[in-house]
Formats: C-alpha cells, sequence, structure tokens
C-alpha cells in the first residue's frame, strides 16, 4: 500500500513508480536490465548534453565562417564550384 500526495501523483503522470515487487519487468539481479537503466541515464546525463551542444556550436561556427567567406567570393567563382560539388557528388 502505497500513499502519495496529488503532487506526487501529477508528478508521475500515470506512471507508477511503487510497482508491486511481482509486476517489474526485470529479474532480481539482473544486470543486463541495470546496464540498460544505466546506459539510459548517460545518455542524458547533463555533462554529455553539454559536450554535445559544444560540438554542435563549433560545427555552427565553421559553418557560419564559411557562409561569410563565401559572401565575398566572386558569383562565377561560386557557382564553378557548385558545379564541382555536384559533380563529386555533394549536392547542396
Amino acid at each position: 500500500m502505497g500513499v502519495h500526495s496529488p503532487q506526487v501523483c501529477a508528478l508521475e503522470g500515470g506512471m507508477h513508480t511503487c510497482t508491486a515487487p511481482a509486476t517489474l519487468p526485470f529479474n532480481a539481479g539482473d544486470p543486463e536490465w541495470v546496464a540498460d537503466l544505466q546506459d539510459t541515464m548517460r545518455t542524458g546525463d547533463l555533462d554529455t548534453v553539454i559536450d554535445q551542444l559544444d560540438e554542435l556550436l563549433r560545427l555552427m561556427r565553421r559553418a557560419a565562417k564559411a557562409r561569410r567567406m563565401l559572401a565575398t567570393v566572386d558569383p562565377e567563382l561560386v557557382r564553378t564550384g557548385l558545379q564541382v560539388r555536384a559533380a563529386r557528388g555533394d549536392g547542396l
């Protein structure tokens, strides 16, 4: 028997965090299940997400720099560059 406040029930959002042991989706002592939970937790780990965002920012800064540089290039050279990319199969 579990007693929950209305706030806890709202936070659970339909998820029953106090499941009876007989209905748990794993066997007691199942290391694979624990490892999967640890992987899931790591995926959303704040440090990991920050590292991914840092990498994304580096990529975006490089793209912005390339865009600024291309804005100063002669349009005919830009057109020729696009043809070279198309020939390489890079497309747009």
